[in-house]
Parts: structure tokens; sequence; C-alpha cells
């Protein structure tokens, strides 16, 4: 009877598996469950060998010399890109071990390089990019073939087709600014030089729309949406962030004065139909409309600077001439009200 001890790990199968030259076969005709326990096993296998051979040179070169100290100092998007290597390897590794493998490691590590470049590119494709970026001759000559300029839209090519964030900014001004100097050997500029060389480029891009479109917006708007590292204060409380303003305050404001303006008018043609005097109700109605705003309106305005609150409209009535003024605008405009081929 065999031990616990001694029965074969699911590691072991999988090296069994690839020395018999059947693990590819094997593993096509498998149920998801042990597809699943005989990807962990190889992952076991793989993901040294991926760190060390691939990972570790590729986030020296990125000047990511702690990400380069092990997996677990691994920063959140370099972590996404070994786990990305890992899943490229283990892909090759079941769709080609058909023939007998005596040394797995050294199999792997032979068609490491070559199958996360292949899944690379693959990822790529799926998010719409080029797999393989180059800059046309077309987008050379109308950035003046400058050296850094191309430099500089290549790192844009290749850039959207990734998963990569550049936290709040939507490139990575930082590390592209640190690129510009070690090309052009000048240190003096920083990251608002190169967001203006950025936009120079994306303009010479959008010359051809469809190109871009297909190889830049398209790609890019398939990114994750940046994550909000909040700054400390001096308190050591963390900041709120700055809300989200889908339109400027001044459009917000003029839709909101335009809708009251519409109750007013409606409610004021009532009245006036009824028989009441219009100066006493346009001065009644201004005060029901504009002077009751909901209870959250203007919170977030320093005092005095609403232009749609109780305060302005106790000023305009308390001014005779202003009223005069409004009532007579109100007067035209129920009239016109009145013949609806004016509107």
């Amino acid at each position: 009877m065999v031990s616990p001890e001694q029965q074969p790990t699911t590691t072991d199968v999988v090296r069994e598996l690839a020395r018999q030259g059947a693990l590819a076969r094997h593993f096509a005709a498998s149920t998801e469950a042990e597809r699943r326990r005989l990807r962990a096993a190889a992952t076991e296998l793989a993901w040294p060998l991926i760190f060390l051979r691939v990972t570790r040179r590729v986030e020296r070169g990125r000047g990511h010399h702690i990400c380069a100290m092990g997996v677990q100092r691994l920063s959140p998007d370099c972590l996404d890109r070994f786990h990305d290597d890992v899943e490229a390897v283990l892909d090759d590794l079941f769709a080609h071990a058909d023939v007998p493998i005596d040394n797995l490691e050294g199999w792997l590590t032979m068609r490491m390089r070559r199958a996360t470049v292949d899944g690379y590119r693959r990822r790529r494709g799926e998010r719409g990019a080029p797999q393989r970026p180059r800059v046309p001759n077309w987008l050379a000559e109308a950035v003046g073939r400058d050296p850094w300029l191309l430099d500089l839209a290549m790192a844009i090519l290749d850039w959207v087709g990734t998963e990569a964030t550049a936290g709040s900014s939507l490139w990575p001004l930082s590390a592209w600014a640190a690129r510009r100097a070690v090309r052009t050997g000048d240190h003096s500029v920083g990251e608002s030089q190169v967001a203006t060389e950025i936009e120079a480029v994306l303009a010479a891009m959008r010359q051809r729309r469809s190109w871009y479109e297909r190889n830049v917006d398209r790609p890019l708007g398939r990114k994750r949406a940046p994550v909000h590292f909040p700054r400390r204060e001096s308190s050591g409380e963390y900041a709120e962030p700055e809300p989200l303003a889908l339109v400027e305050r001044h459009e917000k404001d003029d839709t909101l004065m335009l809708e009251l303006a519409a109750q007013a008018i409606a409610l004021m043609k009532r009245r006036r139909d009824a028989g009441e005097d219009v100066r006493v109700l346009v001065t009644e109605v201004l005060g029901t409309v504009f002077g009751a705003l909901p209870a959250a309106h203007g919170l977030d305005r320093v005092p005095g600077d609403d232009p749609i609150g109780a305060e302005q409209v106790d000023a305009l009535v308390g001014d005779p001439d202003r009223l005069d003024h409004v009532v007579e605008t109100v007067i035209e405009l129920l009239n016109r009200a009145d013949r609806p081929s004016d509107l």
C-alpha cells in the first residue's frame, strides 16, 4: 500500500505526462476541473523560471529595481504583467507539449521568450491595438522626423495597447519625462513639456482620422479606469477626491434657471388668466419658484455666490426699476404665449 507521502503530486503527474509526450493531449481531453488542477501544478513549476528569465530582466530595463527584487515586491501593474506572462507560458505548454519532454524546466525556458511575446501580441489584438506597433512614414513626416517625437509616437502606440495605467493620469508622464532626458540629454524638461509634446504627436496622428481611431482611440478606450490615490493632509487624514463634474457649473446654473423660468411663466399665465394683477403675481411667483430651491442647492458654494438663491430674488423685487423691467418682460412673454405662431 502506498503511503500518503508516496502518492504522486499533481506536479509529478504533469512531469510524467510530459515525459510520455501526452501532456497536451491529456489536457485537451480533460474536464474543466482537471484542467484547473494541471494548470495550478504547472504554475508552481513555471513561475520561478518566468520571474528569473523574463520578469527580472524586463523590470530592470524599466528602471523598476524594487520590482526586480522578487515577486512579492512587484507593483500592482508589474504584477499584472507577470501574471499575464505566466498565463502565456502555460497556454503554450498545454498547446505544444505533444512530444516527449525529459527536462520540463529546460523546455519551458527554451520556449519562454517566444510564448510571452506571442501572448503579449495576442492581448494587444484582443484590445484592438496593433500587435506590432510601428510609426508609419506619413506620421514620421508629420512630426518632422524628430528623433524624440518619433520615440514618443512609438511609446504612445505601445501604451494604448497595454492594460497598464498611470495612476490618475492618462499617460505615464513621469516615466516619459525620464525617457526624454535619456533620449535627448536635456534634463531640464519636466512633465508639462512632455504633455505638450504628447498633444503635438496626437494632433499629427489625428490627421488621418480613421487610422487614429483604429490604432489609438479604440484601444485607449478599453483601458481600465485609473485608480484614485488620495493625498494625505497635514492632519494625517486623507483628502476627499474632487467630485467629477460632467458639465461646468455655469451650465448647470443656466439649465436650472431655464427650467425654473418655464415653471414661473406657466404659473404666471394661469394666474393672469384668472384676473390677478400682473405686478403682484410676478413678485409672488418669483419668490415662490426661485426663492424655494431644494435644501441641498448651493451647499457647495460660498455665501452670496449662488445666482439663483432667495437673496438674489429679494434684491430683485426690492428694486422698483429692476422689477418694472421684469414685469414688462413677463408681459411680453405672456403675450407671446398667447400667440403660438410667434414661438
